[in-house]
This record gives C-alpha cells, sequence and structure tokens, in this order.
C-alpha cells in the first residue's frame, strides 16, 4: 500500500486567490508542470476551470501521475503539452472519476454531497473541490476558499475559479454559479508519491 502524504490546503486557496484573474497565472508548481496554458484559448467549447483547479492541487504539494503515454490520455493526472496529456487534467468529470478512484500516485479524494452544507454536518473544508451540474452535465470546477451566507441567511461555500481571461469566480456564493442545480464536493484527502 501506498503511503499517504500531506496536501497543504493553505496553499491550494492561496494560490487560488492569487491567480484566478491574472491574465496569465503561473503555474501551481514549476516542477511538475513548468508553464500554465489557459485551456480557453483553444478554441470554442473550451474552458480553463478545471485546468485551473489541476494547477490549484498543484500548489498544494502533490506530483503528478505522468502515465507516459502520447496524446490524451484516459489515465493518470498530468500536462506535458496541449497534445500530451491526461483527460482528467482539464475535464469536469475526468477530473473526479481521477481523484475518487486513484490508488497510484497524485492526489486523491473521496465524494461528498454538497446539500450536507445546508444540515450543518459536513466535512468539507477551504482547498477542497466543488463541481457544478448545467442541467446536462458537470460543466464547472472551482476550489472552496471560504464559507459565508447567502442572501437568504444560508451557509454556502465561496468559491473561487476561472472559465476563460476576464470570467471567473471570485469567493462568488456556491449556489449563484447554475443556481438550483446539482453541485458536488471532492474532499482532497491527500497524495501518493
Amino acid at each position: 500500500m501506498n503511503l499517504v502524504y500531506y496536501l497543504d490546503k493553505t496553499k491550494i486557496v492561496a494560490w487560488a486567490r492569487e491567480n484566478f484573474n491574472k491574465y496569465q497565472p503561473q503555474s501551481g508548481n514549476p516542477v511538475w508542470v513548468p508553464s500554465y496554458l489557459n485551456f480557453s484559448f483553444i478554441g470554442e467549447d473550451n474552458y480553463d476551470c478545471t485546468n485551473f483547479v489541476s494547477h490549484a492541487i498543484l500548489a498544494g504539494g502533490t506530483p503528478t501521475f505522468d502515465t507516459g503515454g502520447w496524446g490524451i490520455s484516459s489515465t493518470g493526472w498530468y500536462f506535458r503539452d496541449i497534445v500530451n496529456r491526461s483527460s482528467s487534467w482539464s475535464g469536469v468529470a475526468p477530473l473526479f472519476d481521477f481523484l475518487t478512484h486513484n490508488e497510484v500516485r497524485g492526489p486523491f479524494g473521496e465524494y461528498r454531497r454538497y446539500e450536507d452544507i445546508y444540515s450543518g454536518v459536513f466535512d468539507f473544508e477551504e482547498g477542497d473541490i466543488i463541481q457544478f451540474n448545467n442541467g446536462d452535465f458537470w460543466r464547472h470546477t472551482g476550489i472552496i476558499t471560504g464559507f459565508g451566507y447567502s442572501p437568504e441567511g444560508r451557509l454556502e461555500a465561496l468559491v473561487t475559479g476561472r472559465t476563460d481571461t476576464g470570467n471567473y469566480n471570485d469567493n462568488t456564493i456556491a449556489s449563484e454559479i447554475y443556481p438550483n442545480l446539482p453541485r458536488r464536493v471532492i474532499k482532497l484527502l491527500g497524495y501518493y508519491k
């Protein structure tokens, strides 16, 4: 069995808060991924949210899990260049699948119901991942960067993330992103190396 290492969620939050609105964010960890590529520049229907979250997770201290393949791989969690990367690096659903099933190398976590926040019985925290469904599929990924109250007085997660340059969430109340549609949380538990 692999040893579990500590993932620094304070650094995940700090990286997200420092980079969400930058034209060219810094790499989350230049040892593992030397530069940041804004995925929204690739073309129509490409967005930067999950790539941004992957860099934030890197900032927490985890290594990537490069499976050594060529092209867009369905295994691992890594980015070498635009044509050599894992689908989990930049895809909402693939990131969820990787993080909740990974037992080899890199970050891992567990699924949590976002709705549990309304009962006050929940264990996710700042630095964990939140994903949003647009009514058809899981569409957006962000970082939980705090907690606050909605105008109705309900406790909510605050979300920081980005879709593309100039289009981002800055400690946005979760219920304001795809309102009245499903949300899920990935509680990050650490990483393997």
